[in-house]
């Protein structure tokens, strides 16, 4: 008999044992019933014939004749036994005949291990087949809030409810923005041309991901699969053929792979910019052509409105060296039709001013590495968009004090936009500073982005007269429906607002083009980079009204300047949430990773993170990429940061 093929086999099988003996880890076929003690008597639900991922089939459920193989389910035993010649009687079988019987699998959290049938897996495996064919017995476990539960608990409803098996995302949530991306039509109920269309395109990426990302530590393939859905858009991918869904991954390939430190955050302008290399002193440019892109009119929207007047400040400081315009895109096939356009007129660097826009940005950036690209965004692990924002905690804790101090009833109003990371980190600091001055004071939530609010009524208890609203204005805006005011007599009255000057950071990006500088580091580490500043690099201040107490706003004015020689955070010290659980001691201080993966609300917060069901379409889209515990988020032990 020819068992040319076993040793093959067997090499693979030998090369791994190897490594995982040099790395410290079990060389063997991983074992359910070591792995779950109690496996046994969990409940069980029969799948039946499957097509199951090979990917996925990862081990054995009893020891068994699991010593025959290594860790990658490649035979280590000799050639000469007994295992060696079914082996090989199985492996002439499977290529004369093809497979014939199902093996036996138990499917736990998604991953799948064998009852029986551990040789015909083997050979499959080697044969690089993606798929085969198994009967298979689902293993529930209890559940519980533990995130890898909530998330597979997902999986078991959308598997049950499309039939489809295949895309497993280990990350709560991810089923519901599946659904919910433009294109898909499913809705609560999947259709048939739905289910087809998705299986289809999923199919396309799985192949092509296992041959890309082979023998790499990278992420799963469904929490990928939606990494490549934002970044590509699933209009635009559910027609491609096989070969284009190739080309897409080849440009996308570094944001897969799982890194140490996904993502580095810059908190403060550098005092001193280090020297370029020698090919950046030879090619920096001598000029920026820099596009800002917005996502509505600039008259209309404050966000919009302060981004502009920091492209301006910038254009002004830096003279001819400098040349800018801003786009409005409302949609995704417009900005990157633009950008498109723009790059073949000679721009080199694209501010996305809004987080919604960083999708859009993803492919450009990916097709034109020559670019700078940048989104306003809070976080993200893309390594081809670098993302910049402020601090808007550090203010928000101040307008906090500001409202203990003007508060009568303890009771105060917070109007917050979109339940997206970054959101809890300025509701919970505005509750700290209010607290830092009135002990019994609570604050009451609200969203603007909620189907039920009422612009006209956001709080009926009379008693809520202190209310911080909207952080901005713009031109055609009531400047007595933002910042910090009080409500009387069915009239607002301003006290505070908080005043961002983008100009700072604009201009410091771009010298730092200019130079030949920016970026440098990034370049030479895996980590994607942030640009997270504060008051300390004067992009945020405050601005008080003539109405409010002089000697209030210097007590305020002195908590600022401890911002800007970073020797205070509101994060010191112990913090409760709303269940009671302690999020900081009270000797400890939250590192900027904790603030910034912030997705709970202190306990004298009166009110909840809305769901995505709650919410505004506009809503739901930002929430795709930035919602708590969105796909293309980064954990916080895997964020670092520099001062």
């Amino acid at each position: 008999m020819d068992n040319k093929y076993y040793l093959r086999a067997r090499q693979k099988g030998l090369k791994a044992y190897t490594q995982a003996l040099k790395d410290g880890t079990d060389p063997y076929l991983p074992v359910l019933e070591e792995l779950v003690p109690n496996v046994n008597g969990l409940s069980r639900v029969s799948l039946g014939i499957l097509s199951v991922p090979l990917d996925r089939v990862v081990g054995s459920v009893s020891r068994g004749r699991s010593y025959a193989f290594a860790n990658n389910f490649m035979p280590i035993l000799d050639v000469n036994s007994e295992f060696g010649a079914k082996w090989s009687a199985l492996y002439a079988s499977v290529e004369e005949e093809g497979l014939r019987d199902a093996p036996k699998m138990t499917e736990y959290m998604g991953h799948y291990y064998l009852v029986e049938g551990n040789k015909r897996v083997c050979v499959m495996k080697f044969l690089e087949a993606e798929y085969i064919e198994g009967d298979v017995t689902r293993v529930l476990p209890p559940r519980s809030e533990d995130p890898a539960v909530v998330a597979y608990y997902e999986y078991c409803a959308f598997s049950k409810e499309t039939g489809f098996y295949d895309i497993l995302c280990t990350k709560p949530g991810s089923y519901t923005r599946l659904a919910n991306m433009p294109g898909m039509k499913s809705g609560p109920d999947w259709t048939q041309d739905d289910i087809l269309s998705l299986r289809k395109v999923f199919r396309y990426f799985h192949s092509a991901y296992l041959e890309l990302m082979q023998e790499k530590k990278a992420l799963p393939a469904g929490d990928a699969f939606l990494l490549w859905l934002l970044a590509f858009g699933y209009e635009d991918v559910k027609d491609s053929s096989l070969e284009d869904v190739r080309k897409s991954l080849r440009l996308m390939q570094e944001e897969f792979p799982i890194r140490e430190d996904s993502m580095n955050l810059v908190m403060e302008q550098s005092s001193r910019d280090p020297a370029p290399g020698l090919l950046r002193s030879l090619f920096r440019p001598s000029k920026i052509k820099a596009a800002f892109l917005y996502t509505n009119p600039i008259e209309g929207s404050a966000w919009n409105y302060w981004h502009d007047m920091g492209r301006l400040e910038a254009q002004e400081k830096l003279g001819s060296k400098v040349e800018t315009v801003n786009r409005i895109l409302p949609s995704r096939t417009e900005t990157e039709a633009e950008i498109e356009k723009l790059i073949q007129e000679g721009f080199n660097v694209f501010f996305a001013t809004s987080p919604v826009m960083l999708n859009s940005c993803m492919e450009p950036a990916l097709r034109h590495p020559d670019r700078k690209f940048l989104c306003s965004s809070q976080l993200s692990g893309y390594r081809h968009v670098h993302t910049y924002y402020l601090r808007f905690y550090e203010t928000k804790f101040l307008l906090g004090m500001a409202a203990g101090i003007l508060t009568k009833t303890g009771k105060i109003g917070y109007i917050a936009d979109y339940p997206i990371y970054g959101t809890p980190s300025m509701i919970n600091a505005f509750a700290i500073g209010a607290r830092m001055i009135n002990p019994q004071a609570k604050v009451y939530l609200n969203w603007t982005s909620l189907k039920s609010y009422d612009s006209r009524e956001p709080f009926h208890d009379p008693e809520i007269q202190v209310i911080c609203n909207r952080d901005l204005t713009a031109p055609n805006h009531s400047s007595r429906e933002s910042g910090l005011y009080i409500r009387e007599g069915g009239e607002n009255r301003s006290m505070a607002t908080m005043l961002p000057r983008w100009g700072i950071f604009y201009r410091h990006v771009m010298e730092q083009m200019l130079k030949g500088v920016f970026d440098e580091e990034s370049e030479t580490n895996s980590a994607s980079q942030s640009y997270w500043w504060g008051i300390a690099s004067d992009t945020l201040d405050l601005a008080f009204s003539s109405r409010f107490p002089a000697s209030a706003a210097r007590l305020i004015r002195l908590l600022q300047s401890q911002f800007h020689d970073q020797s205070f955070t509101p994060f010191e010290g112990e913090l409760k949430d709303q269940d009671g659980r302690v999020r900081c001691g009270a000797d400890q201080r939250l590192t900027p990773a904790q603030v910034l993966c912030m997705d709970y609300l202190a306990e004298c917060v009166v009110g909840s993170l809305p769901s995505e069901e709650e919410v505004i379409p506009a809503a739901r889209a930002l929430m795709l990429t930035q919602g708590i515990g969105s796909l293309a988020t980064v954990d916080a032990g895997r964020i670092s940061w520099t001062s």
